[in-house]
């Protein structure tokens, strides 16, 4: 049975893990499918519009369908194993667009509070 995006979302819920993912463009209008599993080094070696962290990939997929772009993929890289999840999620999410940066000269367009400490 193929499951639907809302099944995805159902089954992510309170899973206690977070998920570190990159949007990326294609060129047709997005659907669950385009919701992916990639390497840690998939930010290097492909430029990427956000790099953002979740603990529902699913659920925070359709919201960027919506705010984003109709447009695009998520593809999910990187995941939480140890006890301090939040943390660890925020750590290796700001850890893969100081890495982007580093392999391609600058952030993804859509992190732009990434150059501020608005958040400090």
């Amino acid at each position: 049975m193929k499951a639907t995006q809302q099944s995805q979302i159902e089954s992510c819920k309170n899973n206690g893990a977070g998920f570190v993912y990159a949007l990326v463009e294609i060129t047709d209008k997005a659907t669950a499918e385009q919701v992916t599993f990639a390497d840690p080094d998939f930010i290097k070696r492909n430029k990427v519009a956000y790099i953002g962290e979740s603990s529902n990939p699913y659920e925070r997929f359709s919201k960027h369908r919506s705010t984003k772009s109709r447009k695009i993929g998520m593809v999910i890289f990187d995941e939480t194993n140890s006890d301090f999840p939040v943390p660890e999620v925020q750590m290796k999410e700001n850890l893969a667009m100081y890495n982007h940066a580093l392999a391609h000269g600058e952030l993804p367009k859509w992190n732009k509070g990434a150059l501020t400490f608005a958040g400090a």
